[in-house]
């Protein structure tokens, strides 16, 4: 290959390198802490994704000492996926601060020029806090992947050391909005990990958990002091019951790790490489009070096609043929899309004509779950057959929902869709595929003139065989209709009073019900599914007593399970392992556990109501 060729190539494969650069967007931030103490060097990193072509520094960096910098820091990457080329470009400009006294102090935005155009950063405000706000600095273990930084652990774990908190968006709303609760871990001490979390079974409420695993520990002011912390759980809570709903008790137990000193005359190994001092894990159960949430009613007023939807919604209705031949099949969709709680809407009801035979209706989704609530759509597909030729329309279709914000009802409506139906494309008439055409007092057809001849004079009757009517086995036979007739009238009036009386039918059907969901629960097992094994256990468990005692879910507790059961006249030992069967479940659904707790667990349950069935009556 000659010496130019190379260079051609060369050239080309910078070209294809440098084509992709120009087209990346340019990104220019800051990167610092938002909480540092006083005289505690810190660094703060002005990061660009492209080649700058100059440089320039915060006008003022507010009260802070600059230490050291700018440092330049670059890195560059290319790749080749699929015949695509991409290239990465990184610098960081980075500075090192102190601050001298306590307050709030802002930084200026730094400036960077890329290929002529200025690109600005954010201005950084940074709190300095006193020294002893501070989490203890030094060397300490963390949880796995945690990311907390590091600390040096103090000689034992005061009272407002570590602590736990529930915080809620909201405190007052309408039925149906959502409540964002965050449960949030905070410590000035290093620790190893989490033992065990009880949390609020949200009576009252529908719940729909968030992910948090984008959460890292962050520096947070609580109560004048400075924690690390981060939200290990959040979850959006759908009040369901109106009045006062209660986020119950939150509790956690924490491993901590306090460094001891060791007592004079230690060993001297212990003494030379561990400064005499030992490692010690604490166990402190950390608990967060109750929050009350006052759940308002809708105002009056509501339209006839409101049922229950609360957000900010659209809707679009649309057919997917113009144009049918009879007895071919449509689909009429209907789309709600929006933000709220759109898993709990209902179905519109959708007017056609009457010669459509419509079937089953069919409901796709795509949600996605946020701070602010859930957001997608809820499409419903209205299948239909029409049997008769001619022009035909659907709809307008209603549908109304609640506006927390604007406190109002909306009103949306899809317009009404026409529609063509033509004769059936197969040929097929009236008698063989049902089609209706429409039929002219000119189109009917006399198929007989002919009157047969009626024989005039007295007739005369003469008895062939027995009667039936009057005999022996006439009154036997309506003796016996008569006595079925009444047994069975009696026994359809017990039943219909049995039906009408809804906690009885719920008392009859628990023990069926929660074998159900029981038998579900070994599936589960079986596919050593824990999560979902243990939800369906304590649906069977929760469920059971809900409809042996006759108190709905949402209002069903432990206390008065005990209370209920007590009343009759069932074995505490009986009620103590009830209970104890269902906080396992609730624990073991956070915490890893064997297939052996698992089978030990269905068949304390299966045990369990198999005994109550015998004790409880209604």
């Amino acid at each position: 290959m000659s010496h130019r060729l190379k260079y051609l190539l060369v050239l080309v494969l910078s070209f294809c390198l440098w084509v992709p650069a120009l087209a990346q967007k340019v990104s220019f931030e800051a990167a610092t802490p938002a909480i540092v103490s006083v005289d505690e060097p810190f660094r703060i990193e002005f990061v660009l994704n492209a080649k700058p072509d100059h440089f320039t520094p915060p006008a003022s960096f507010g009260e802070f000492e600059v230490l050291a910098g700018p440092s330049t820091a670059q890195g560059q990457s290319v790749s080749i996926v699929n015949g695509k080329v991409t290239q990465s470009v990184s610098v960081t400009y980075t500075y090192v601060l102190q601050a001298h006294k306590p307050g709030k102090y802002t930084i200026s935005p730094a400036i960077v020029r890329v290929d002529g155009q200025a690109y600005s950063s954010q201005p950084q405000t940074i709190e300095v806090v006193a020294a002893d706000a501070m989490p203890q600095q030094g060397g300490g273990t963390v949880s796995k992947g945690e990311g907390a930084a590091s600390r040096r652990p103090a000689a034992g774990v005061a009272a407002d050391d570590m602590l736990v908190r529930v915080s809620v968006n909201r405190n007052e709303v309408y039925k149906g909005q959502p409540v964002k609760a965050t449960f949030k871990l905070y410590t000035r001490v290093p620790m190893s990990g989490i033992e065990k979390a009880t949390y609020p079974a949200f009576n009252g409420f529908w719940a729909q958990e968030l992910n948090v695993d984008g959460y890292k520990w962050q520096r947070e002011t609580y109560k004048g002091k400075v924690y690390d912390a981060r939200v290990i759980k959040e979850t959006l809570l759908y009040p369901q019951q109106l009045g006062k709903l209660y986020i119950e008790q939150f509790s956690l137990t924490v491993i901590a790790q306090i460094v001891t000193q060791n007592p004079q005359g230690g060993s001297l190994f212990d003494n030379f490489f561990g400064n005499g001092q030992s490692v010690e894990e604490v166990r402190k159960t950390l608990t967060a009070a109750p929050i009350q949430i006052t759940v308002k009613d809708f105002p009056t007023g509501a339209p006839a096609s409101f049922n229950g939807a609360v957000g900010r919604f659209q809707m679009q209705g649309d057919l997917d043929h113009d144009v049918l031949a009879a007895n071919s099949s449509g689909v009429y969709q209907l789309k709600i899309s929006g933000n709220g709680n759109l898993p709990l809407i209902q179905a519109p009801k959708v007017t056609m004509p009457s010669s459509f035979e419509q079937y089953n209706m069919k409901t796709t989704e795509s949600l996605t779950h946020n701070g602010n609530g859930i957001t997608g759509y809820r499409q419903f597909d209205y299948p239909f057959i029409p049997r008769a030729e001619g022009s035909y329309s659907v709809g307008p279709v209603e549908f109304s929902y609640f506006d927390p914000e604007q406190a109002k009802y909306v009103t949306l409506s899809a317009p009404q869709q026409n529609v063509e139906i033509k004769p059936d494309s197969t040929g097929g008439t009236s008698a063989g595929t049902g089609v209706i055409s429409g039929v002219s007092k000119e189109d009917l057809k006399i198929l007989d003139k002919d009157i047969r001849f009626i024989r005039i004079g007295e007739p005369q009757f003469h008895r062939r065989g027995h009667l039936y009517f009057g005999s022996w086995a006439y009154w036997l036979a309506l003796a016996v209709l008569t006595t079925i007739t009444t047994a069975l009238y009696f026994y359809l009036r017990k039943h219909l009073k049995e039906l009408q009386n809804t906690s009885l039918v719920r008392h009859k059907r628990a023990n069926k019900v929660a074998l159900q969901r029981l038998k579900a629960a070994l599936g589960y097992m079986t596919a050593d599914e824990e999560k979902p094994f243990y939800e369906e256990m304590l649906k069977a468990l929760w469920g059971y007593m809900s409809d042996k005692l006759n108190i709905p879910v949402a209002n069903l507790t432990k206390d008065n399970i005990r209370e209920e059961l007590l009343k009759r006249s069932v074995d505490a030992e009986y009620i103590n392992r009830f209970i104890e069967i269902i906080s396992d479940c609730e624990y073991a659904q956070y915490s890893p556990s064997s297939s052996g707790q698992m089978t030990e667990i269905y068949n304390g349950a299966v045990k369990m109501l198999s005994k109550f069935e015998s004790l409880i009556k209604k």
